[in-house]
């Protein structure tokens, strides 16, 4: 992978390189120590020996030099896997999204998707445990303040810290925070922080007083608000009042979000009759059927509505003289989701010949039917 990397990168070099070397020519009175493919020669030989920041260097130098965009994509593939190297995650990450939006080949950029699937949890887990190293050796100086900061905001981003030692942390922070004396406006956040410290001590009676006693002195707070959503979730299951930070999906920024939409359309009938679709992975059968003889055009005595397809489908069947007990049907399959909703239903008396009977008798049928139906694909 590394000699078609560079093989291309010499190939491309030999054409934007004669260029680039008489815009640098002898006329300007200066000399280029690197020529194209020397600086992405030297690159390849200490990134193959994993130098990752020394190659940066070249392989920025290289970038400068060259205005092919396949060459510059593959650049900056480079650039993001040497900073991946050194751990910093968020700017690999910056890299691998600018070469998804140049020209990179598919086998390249089905490795940047790769990359950027997992690297913002890498870089999530990177900053979580720089905060809870620092924050322990804010607390070693007696920063006590700070070290709080950065401990609880750690805890938010990778809670999986919770089980590590903080070396008494949480203790004296408690006392810290008890006999603080804040302002009036920072009164709020110190209740709110304690209350977390002493539910991760285990004082969860405490914790709860302590988030009462935000909602009752401070109503109109920001953290009153989030105090009632911490006890209704700790009263919805035992969990830490540290929420923990989703990691972002940097692929959004390169990738068009999936579309799940596959139908959404309304229908409605007013005599017998059937609208019937195969979709991309759906498919569904709406049917106003008569069963007799001599009912009016303008009614219908039964409904039948089929959602998917062969083996996977399913089947719903109502009648005039029955009615429909249901608004809303739902139904998934095969990744599929089927939604429908009965937006107006009409009944009315019609009268139909007596096939058991001299002349013609009253019976129950459908005037008007109208749905909504959407079909969503289902994503994980």
């Amino acid at each position: 992978m590394k000699k078609t990397f560079l093989a291309f990168c010499m190939v491309a070099a030999a054409v934007s390189g004669t260029v680039d070397a008489a815009v640098n020519s002898e006329d300007n009175g200066i000399t280029v120590p690197y020529s194209l493919q020397k600086c992405l020669s030297r690159a390849e030989e200490l990134f193959k020996g994993n130098d990752y920041r020394e190659a940066l260097i070249f392989y920025y130098e290289a970038m400068a030099m060259t205005a092919s965009e396949e060459v510059k994509a593959r650049l900056h593939f480079r650039v993001g896997e040497c900073l991946e190297g050194v751990r910093r995650f968020e700017f690999a990450s910056y890299h691998y999204k600018l070469a998804m939006k140049g020209k990179l080949p598919d086998l390249l950029a089905s490795r940047a998707i790769m990359k950027l699937e997992h690297l913002p949890e890498l870089a999530q887990t990177e900053e979580a445990t720089r905060l809870f190293d620092r924050a322990m050796v804010l607390y070693k100086r007696r920063n006590i303040r700070a070290a709080i900061d950065d401990y609880l905001a750690s805890l938010r981003l990778m809670p999986s810290l919770m089980a590590k030692d903080e070396a008494g942390l949480i203790e004296d922070a408690i006392k810290y925070l008890t006999f603080l004396s804040e302002a009036k406006e920072r009164e709020p956040d110190r209740l709110l922080k304690l209350a977390t410290l002493l539910e991760l001590r285990g004082d969860t009676e405490k914790a709860r007083e302590t988030l009462q006693q935000i909602i009752i002195i401070y109503p109109d707070s920001d953290q009153a608000h989030q105090a009632e959503d911490k006890l209704e979730l700790f009263a919805q299951r035992s969990t830490s009042y540290v929420e923990p930070v989703k990691a972002a999906n940097a692929l959004d920024e390169v990738l068009p979000a999936e579309e799940t939409m596959i139908f959404d359309d309304s229908f409605e009938f007013r005599n017998a009759g059937t609208i019937s679709r195969e979709l991309d992975g759906a498919a569904f059968t709406l049917r106003a059927i008569n069963e007799r003889p001599g009912v009016p055009a303008d009614r219908f005595e039964v409904f039948s509505i089929t959602l998917g397809g062969g083996s996977e489908q399913r089947d719903f069947m109502f009648t005039a003289e029955e009615g429909v007990d249901q608004k809303n049907l739902s139904f998934a399959t095969a990744g599929v989701k089927y939604s429908l909703v009965f937006t107006e239903v009409n009944q009315t008396s019609g009268y139909i010949q007596d096939l058991y009977g001299d002349g013609r008798r009253s019976v129950t049928l459908f005037s008007n039917i109208r749905v909504q139906l959407k079909i969503e694909r289902l994503v994980d």
